[in-house]
């Protein structure tokens, strides 16, 4: 169980993906004033206020490994992984702007309307920008399961189709790549 390398990007996205709806559904019940069973304003007000912050720092160091864990092959990168950066920035504006709104000098929560600036920043700028990094972000890891086309072409549709058994039979007469450094070079 301990022997595989930790994917620390895949478990901090997570963090986002839950929270954005979570402070989209938390800002629009709190706007319209709904309390559900004990849940008030009051605790609509303080998912709204700790999602925000919370959002914004996981998603420094989701960027972070996002990058390091990919290299720092930048032009090789495919264009998932490019949409999936951009998008992370632009959700890391809004998070700046918003907490920026929060701010009681702007106006903060209570002064904020369902459709102005703060609501369509945590509603739809947010949402779109973390259903981006989910597609994405599974087209990446799932390849041939993915949502949309593969970012790869597979061997079945390839101009020539092959048989990988063929290939690796091909393989299999030559003698390994690797240096065995108790064995003489001869």
């Amino acid at each position: 169980m301990f022997r595989k390398k930790l994917h620390l990007h895949s478990m901090i996205v997570h963090v986002i993906a839950a929270l954005a709806p979570l402070a989209a559904v938390a800002f629009i019940l709190l706007k319209t004033d709904t309390p559900v069973l004990s849940f008030t304003n009051d605790t609509w007000a303080v998912f709204v206020n700790l999602s925000i912050p919370i959002m914004f720092i996981v998603s420094l160091p989701s960027i972070m490994t996002g990058i390091f864990e990919r290299g720092h092959i930048y032009a090789k990168w495919h264009s998932a992984h490019k949409i999936k950066l951009f998008s992370s920035v632009v959700l890391v504006l809004a998070l700046i702007g918003e907490m920026w709104l929060l701010l009681p000098v702007n106006g903060g929560l209570e002064g904020a309307q369902l459709m102005g600036p703060l609501g369509i920043l945590i509603i739809i700028v947010n949402n779109i920008a973390n259903v981006f990094l989910g597609v994405y972000g599974l087209k990446i890891s799932l390849g041939r399961q993915g949502l949309s086309s593969t970012s790869y072409e597979p061997d079945l549709f390839k101009k020539e189709p092959f048989d990988i058994l063929t290939r690796v039979g091909q393989y299999t007469k030559e003698k390994p790549k690797y240096i065995d450094l108790y064995e003489e070079k001869k």
